[in-house]
């Protein structure tokens, strides 16, 4: 059996999460752009947000995401990325899914491209 104590120690872990997750960085004079491409079939009825495969992404360590607001399908648009398991900046990460927020009623085909991402080079702040 195991028993975990609550109270003070869940303050704690909270505290560690949050100070994993911020950090502060310097954004480099590089940068990357990267198509957004359906990797499978799906209809959409306007006013549907879901998720949608898209062909994979890697996004290398320490690089911040950027999504073009730029409307590049016709049906709607590309309002997040990511990975079953999210990962923190400083480990290489591979995107594979999107959220995808539909305007018209209509599909996404296979191949489609749907989005585009900027990929941001950046350092941590010592």
């Amino acid at each position: 059996m195991v028993f975990r104590i609550l109270g003070r120690m869940t303050k704690i872990e909270k505290k560690i999460k949050e100070e994993e997750v911020k950090c502060d960085l310097i954004i480099k004079n590089e940068a990357k752009i990267e198509p957004i491409v359906a990797e499978e079939d799906m209809e959409f009825k306007q006013g549907d947000i879901k998720p949608i495969r898209i062909k994979k992404i890697k996004i290398p360590p320490m690089s911040v995401i950027l999504i073009c607001p730029y409307g590049r399908h016709r049906v709607g648009h590309v309002i997040a990325v990511g990975e079953e398991v999210p990962m923190p900046i400083s480990v290489e990460r591979e995107v594979d899914m999107a959220m995808f927020a539909c305007g018209f009623d209509g599909e996404v085909k296979k191949g489609d491209l749907i989005g585009m991402l900027l990929i941001v080079a950046a350092e941590r702040r010592e």
